[in-house]
């Protein structure tokens, strides 16, 4: 969905960074094989953390690289946009290494960095770090603005 790129050579070797989030993944007791989405360019991963859906991407766009950590935690309620808007926007000054988006329906929590210079210890905090907002936040904004979990059917 938020796919940037494909395995093509010329950047960086993103299988090199594949390998990593695999290792990472094994450290948080998931089960890379299980995890591994099949997506048409790059590499990627979704698994639970609590209540929430966690997906990283490992993609290339351009030639350069990306690491793509997204949580999608909330359907948009039917009504009272704006004050939920206006919530997420207040909310993305006090998130650190991480900000809400909004794509179609869905409320995201994410974050996204170039390749070049992340190391294994970087990427495993910006997992972490979405994957706890996401299992925190999901529940408190489904109770102030309504809508419903991503989570849910």
């Amino acid at each position: 969905m938020f796919s940037l790129g494909g395995r093509q050579q010329t950047g960086p070797r993103l299988d090199v960074y594949a390998q990593t989030v695999e290792q990472m993944l094994l450290n948080l007791g998931i089960d890379p094989g299980q995890a591994r989405m099949n997506t048409q360019e790059g590499y990627g991963w979704s698994f639970r953390r609590g209540s929430a859906i966690i997906e990283v991407y490992v993609t290339q766009n351009g030639g350069v690289g990306y690491l793509q950590v997204l949580a999608p935690i909330l359907h948009l309620p039917m009504q009272g946009l704006l004050p939920l808007y206006r919530r997420l926007l207040e909310m993305n000054l006090q998130l650190t290494n991480a900000a809400f988006g909004v794509y179609l329906d869905v409320v995201y929590i994410f974050n996204e960095r170039p390749l070049d210079g992340l190391d294994a210890v970087e990427a495993n905090q910006i997992i972490n770090t979405v994957a706890q907002y996401a299992d925190d936040l999901d529940d408190k904004l489904l109770e102030e603005f309504g809508g419903r979990l991503y989570t849910r059917i």
